[in-house]
């Protein structure tokens, strides 16, 4: 049972301040000044646009133009600052053409060609961000709705005090409709508890006393006093929040796949607007060639498809932290497990009571004379034991006399309300039992050692001194395991393997059931790293897949790791490249096809913008296009490309489930 500790004293807290609310002018004038602040070029461009416009309209043509060279000027300086540090580190990079455009723009004297070329170029980062930040809603919507307040009881009050204030150890209340705004444990009440925002769980969950509660749940219809046991910067929220800024700054490296394309796009650009200006002998010609070439899509194309993909695996529960990671998702074609934790649900919870031949007690007897005791121990095998009783509605005696041999077994005394018989009670292993001086039947002796043989824990039951049955608890696999391996198979991963320490009697009843294609047993931490690294050097695309400590190096040798995050953020966590928060294992295989799904539609936009330019191109240098119109074209291209690299946030249906 847990005891509670009284609540730390909450007199000298601060109470939350309450801003004012600003209105709608002020709102719209604070995003004024923001996007300024962070787009001085494009706003700076947009104004002096409008000033010649201006001063075209009142019939001020050579003033008009000044505007115009202000801001060509401006964009030659930053390009070709950009172009300079790329020399420096001896990379070529999609602006080479985009450079030659302004400059020459410059040197021919057409201003306004420069100037729309300076803001496609400045715009669509502002266009990128905004994209961005449409992709990032799920990830954004948990910073948002982080938790601000918490209700701390005072005498017979209750009193609101920030989040961040709470300590561990005090005692929080939350209503109906509220944020849980710390980690903590249920000491009273009942209620439905929402996490789909932290594991995609859609289902809501019963929280009695004794569970656990993840800070940024909802509490949906029962008011709940918490015990906290973590401050609200350490808690589970805030290291998904630590995850989703991770997500957000981590660039992809295909990043660097626009720059491939872009080497032989630019051989030919220069090749075309060359002959357009062998052939035409105007210069002009030459430059609406390279004002249509600038390539914008190019830029855009990847990182906005795979933003869009990170989104949409945030709302699968599944946290995805970097381009890259999510492009390495795309191309695994062999995935590897580990199993406890990972493939099981990686906390013992009880399979059967077997009951001695003859006993009088039945499993439905033993059971809460069992977790009556159990309450009181700290062991991870007695909380097992008391959420079983808990599950099935089990009504719990009062205990007396417990004693605990840590690691051992559990003894007291039991009575049920209205009872006349107090019964002694105990729970533990061979070394206990004969502590206890009690002989064990020898067919229980023998259900032991099968259970053992199997992976299982078997505890001998003990009821007024004499040995009545078995308690049998196991490491359960987890729900629809059978399918996890047709589905990776569907999602195009052609070799499943399971890497183990347990022996090889477990290994192949759990592999089995996953239906692995290879099963190694006994595995140390460093085994499985030299199988995984045998496997990357061999070429394959190594998806490594799982939950402890002891799995964090394999995590970080691999291609890709995904850590089961369901017990908590560890070290796996941190040495993963992406996060499952959902107890649902067959995720992986919806994020295998979301990460070929995303680096299709990003080659996709990276071709169609380089198809759309070329053909702009041709005509340019048929003279058909000039080069103010061009660079308004190109604007048209890069909405095209904008708009479908957001469709992989949008992934198609496979087999009745979403991808």
């Amino acid at each position: 049972m847990i005891q509670a500790r009284p609540p730390p004293s909450v007199a000298d807290l601060p109470p939350v301040p309450t801003p004012p609310t600003p209105t709608p002018f002020q709102r719209w004038g604070r995003r004024l000044v923001a996007f300024v602040r962070a787009y001085p070029v494009p706003s700076g461009t947009i104004l002096l646009l409008a000033v010649s416009l201006g001063l075209w309209l009142a019939r001020q043509p050579n003033a008009a133009r000044w505007p115009l060279l202000l801001i060509v000027l401006v964009g030659t300086v930053r390009i070709g600052w950009e172009l300079l540090q790329q020399v420096r580190r001896r990379e070529f990079g999609v602006d080479f053409i985009a450079a030659l455009a302004i400059i020459g723009s410059l040197i021919l004297g057409q201003y306004l060609a420069g100037a729309i070329i300076v803001l496609m170029l400045s715009g669509g980062e502002a266009l990128e961000t905004f994209a961005l930040q449409r992709a990032r809603t799920s990830l954004a919507a948990l910073a948002e709705r982080a938790p601000r307040f918490a209700h701390v009881r005072e005498g017979q009050q209750l009193r609101d005090i920030s989040a961040d204030a709470v300590a561990v150890g005090m005692h929080i209340v939350i209503k109906p409709g509220e944020l849980i705004p710390v980690d903590g444990v249920v000491i009273a009440g009942s209620s439905d508890v929402s996490e789909a925002d932290l594991t995609g769980e859609p289902v809501p969950v019963r929280k009695d006393v004794g569970m656990q509660t993840l800070s940024g749940s909802v509490n949906l219809d029962g008011v709940l006093d918490v015990l906290a046991l973590h401050r609200a910067a350490d808690s589970q929220y805030a290291k998904i929040l630590e995850l989703m800024q991770e997500a957000q700054e981590n660039k992809a490296p295909i990043n660097r796949l626009a720059d491939t394309y872009s080497v032989g796009f630019t051989i030919f650009t220069l090749v075309l607007a060359g002959l357009a200006w062998l052939i035409s002998r105007d210069s002009i010609y030459a430059l609406a060639v390279l004002v249509v070439a600038t390539p914008c899509p190019l830029i855009l194309a990847t990182p906005i498809a795979i933003m869009s993909g990170i989104n949409r695996a945030a709302k699968q529960g599944v946290i995805v932290k970097s381009g890259g990671a999510m492009e390495q998702l795309g191309e695994a074609d062999v995935a590897v497990f580990d199993k406890t934790g990972t493939l099981t649900m990686g906390i013992p919870q009880l399979k059967a009571i077997t009951t001695l031949a003859g006993a009088a007690l039945t499993e439905a007897d033993l059971l809460p004379l069992i977790a009556t005791i159990e309450q009181f121990s700290a062991h991870v095998l007695a909380k097992a034991v008391v959420e079983a009783a808990q599950t099935r509605s089990l009504s719990l005696g009062t205990a007396s006399d417990v004693h605990e041999v840590f690691g051992k077994g559990v003894q007291g005394m039991v009575t049920f309300p209205g009872a006349n018989t107090t019964r002694q009670v105990a729970v533990g292993n061979r070394t206990f039992m004969k502590h206890l001086g009690v002989a064990l039947p020898p067919s229980l002796v023998t259900a032991r050692e099968r259970c053992v043989a199997q992976g299982e824990i078997g505890s001998f039951i003990l009821v007024d001194g004499a040995v009545v049955g078995l308690l049998v608890l196991a490491d359960l696999p987890r729900p629809d395991l059978a399918r996890l391996s047709p589905e990776l198979k569907a999602a195009g991963i052609t070799e499943t393997i399971l890497l183990t320490g347990d022996g090889e009697l477990v290994a192949q009843r759990i592999g089995t059931l996953a239906q692995m294609d290879r099963v190694v047993a006994n595995c140390l931490p460093g085994d499985k790293v030299a199988t995984i690294r045998a496997l990357v050097a061999a070429k394959r695309h190594v998806l490594m897949v799982g939950d402890g400590v002891n799995d964090a190096p394999a995590l970080a040798s691999a291609s890709v790791g995904i850590a089961v995050g369901t017990q908590g953020l560890t070290a796996a966590s941190s040495a993963a490249d992406a996060v499952l928060l959902s107890t649902d294992i067959l995720r992986i295989a919806s994020v295998i096809r979301l990460g070929r799904w995303v680096m299709h539609i990003a080659r996709q936009g990276i071709w169609v913008g380089m198809g759309l330019s070329g053909i702009a191109m041709i005509f340019a240098a048929l003279g058909f296009i000039e080069p103010a119109a061009g660079a308004l074209l190109q604007e048209g291209i890069d909405v095209v490309v904008i708009l479908n690299a957001l469709r992989a946030g949008r992934p198609p249906q496979v087999a009745g489930r979403t991808t």
